[in-house]
């Protein structure tokens, strides 16, 4: 039996705009890990939690200080939200409340997928703040998110006539590829933690239907100017497209990194855990080396 090297240290609170959100901080074992510039990450949505990505990435917190967070009125961070309080530009000033509070100066940041707009608002908001963004199937569009999601629907229907249960058939293709019982049972787990009211009322009823508050959300022309080195995870079969991470890296530039993870859909964490991991310490590996 493996044994993590690392220990959790501290679950937090930290005062924010509307409320307070839970952190739960953990610290590497070995001497130099313990002194890499930390690693804060926050989930997708909105109304997730941050829980299922420890269950899948907590490797990540062997190599330094990770700090995963639920954001305000998401699990373990409850708020009854106001539609003014259901913002972009709310939610990506929550992170700045965690460093200050923390008193850490830079940290590398990590958002999967509504949590990705959410870390990338932040990173323009406060560039030197961030030493890396790393963003895992992001929504960096909702127009150009809900654009993919119909021709993969349309792919569907192609493929299998009018009739078929789309949702069924679009999560099977393109949210969680594994068959794995395990998997499957770590989705259904996050799903049960998640705050579907808030879901709906910022998104709508599911990934592929958009009626809610984030209609305008484009990052698209504001991506030329993110100065810091990024890393864009996604699958293959993602909703959050290769086409449309290859579009946001080359905005990028030089300074973003594409990895496209085969035979995984929007749940890249899962259906190629392993690979995913590797992927994103050995981001972090070659930056921490570029920097000593």
């Amino acid at each position: 039996m493996g044994i993590n090297r690392h220990s959790l240290e501290a679950v937090r609170t930290v005062s924010v705009d509307g409320g307070c959100i839970e952190l739960r901080c953990y610290q590497p074992h070995g001497g130099e890990a313990a002194d890499r510039i930390p690693l804060l990450i926050t989930h997708g949505g909105p109304g997730g939690s941050s829980v299922g990505l420890y269950d899948a990435l907590h490797p990540l917190a062997d190599q330094r200080p990770t700090i995963f967070y639920d954001q305000l009125g998401s699990f373990a961070s409850p708020a009854d939200l106001l539609p003014e309080q259901m913002t972009l530009k709310r939610f990506a000033t929550e992170p700045l409340c965690i460093l200050d509070q923390m008193g850490i100066a830079r940290a590398h940041v990590f958002g999967h997928s509504w949590g990705g707009a959410v870390m990338t608002q932040f990173c323009l908001n406060h560039p030197d703040r961030v030493a890396a963004l790393l963003l895992s199937s992001p929504l960096l569009s909702t127009q150009r998110w809900i654009a993919d999601c119909n021709q993969l629907i349309n792919n569907i229907q192609r493929d299998l006539g009018e009739s078929v249960d789309l949702e069924m058939e679009f999560e099977r293709r393109h949210f969680c590829r594994s068959d794995q019982g395990s998997d499957q049972d770590a989705v259904r787990r996050e799903r049960q933690r998640g705050n579907n009211k808030l879901y709906q009322q910022m998104w709508g009823p599911s990934e592929f239907q958009h009626q809610g508050m984030l209609s305008e959300l484009d990052l698209f022309p504001s991506l030329e100017n993110v100065s810091n080195p990024t890393l864009l995870i996604c699958g293959k079969h993602d909703t959050a497209t290769p086409q449309t991470l290859q579009d946001a890296r080359s905005m990028l530039g030089d300074r973003a990194r594409l990895e496209v993870l085969k035979d995984a859909g929007h749940k890249t964490y899962i259906d190629r855990n392993q690979a995913f991991i590797a992927v994103v310490n050995d981001f972090l590996v070659q930056l921490d080396e570029s920097a000593g």
